[in-house]
């Protein structure tokens, strides 16, 4: 029994390791998965910023061809003045320059409330890609530190892996079974020691009876209350 408990406690104490090393192991790749969501939330401002601001200059360089458009007309209306020979053309010629030189005004006011915006938009894309950049740097830079990380740590896992086999192996199917489903579900601790009477996986004492028992080591013992397996330490 003392050779099964003692195998027991081995590959208890490296089913903790390995518990540990995968809990450090989800732990970088939250943290990475949190840079890669930050680059991506960041990303998709600067693409909807740069969407935006293409807008803008489509929407300028049209307001630019209207205006040019506007111009060309001003400057031919006003060159049939010369030619006209009638007060009444005259009126109606003057009346059609004013129009379209306040069409053009209208334009020209467009134009450049459509450059502040250019301008305000081009300065917030900048400050994005620049914050997109520092993000890329740093998550480049972590993600070469955790891979080495976790490159020691599948080496470890790969060594104690093969530790926890060795050890399985020399237990008893339905021992290794039990002491599985306890480990799954009593946090990773399945097997116990007992002091002054009291298992300290529950801390709740034991029959006297089983107690007694448990000293003299000839079968396993499970704790009534928690069920995991019990063992004393021995001077």
């Amino acid at each position: 029994m003392h050779e099964k408990m003692n195998l027991l406690r081995e590959l208890q104490e490296v089913d903790q390791e390995l518990a540990e090393l995968a809990t450090v192991r989800a732990k970088y790749a939250g943290e990475l998965k949190g840079l890669s969501d930050e680059q991506d939330r960041v990303q998709g401002m600067v693409d909807e910023l740069t969407a935006q601001l293409e807008q803008l200059q489509k929407e300028d360089a049209q307001l630019q061809q209207e205006l040019l458009a506007e111009k060309d007309q001003i400057t031919m209306v006003e060159g049939r003045l010369p030619e006209i020979q009638t007060q009444k053309e005259y009126v109606a010629v003057l009346k059609e320059i004013d129009m379209a030189k306040k069409a053009s005004l209208d334009t020209l006011a467009k134009i450049s409330e459509k450059e502040g915006q250019l301008t305000e938009l081009g300065d917030d894309l900048d400050e994005k890609q620049t914050e997109l950049a520092a993000i890329a740097e740093n998550s480049a830079a972590r993600q070469a530190e955790v891979d080495q990380i976790l490159a020691e740590s599948d080496a470890t896992c790969v060594a104690r892996q093969a530790t926890r086999d060795s050890l399985a192996k020399e237990l008893p199917n339905t021992l290794l079974s039990k002491y599985q489903r306890i480990f799954s579900r009593r946090g990773g601790l399945a097997v116990a020691c007992v002091v002054d009477g009291a298992c300290l996986g529950c801390n709740m004492q034991l029959p006297p009876q089983q107690y007694n028992r448990l000293h003299r080591g000839n079968e396993l013992q499970s704790c009534p209350h928690c069920n995991r397996l019990l063992y004393m330490n021995r001077a």
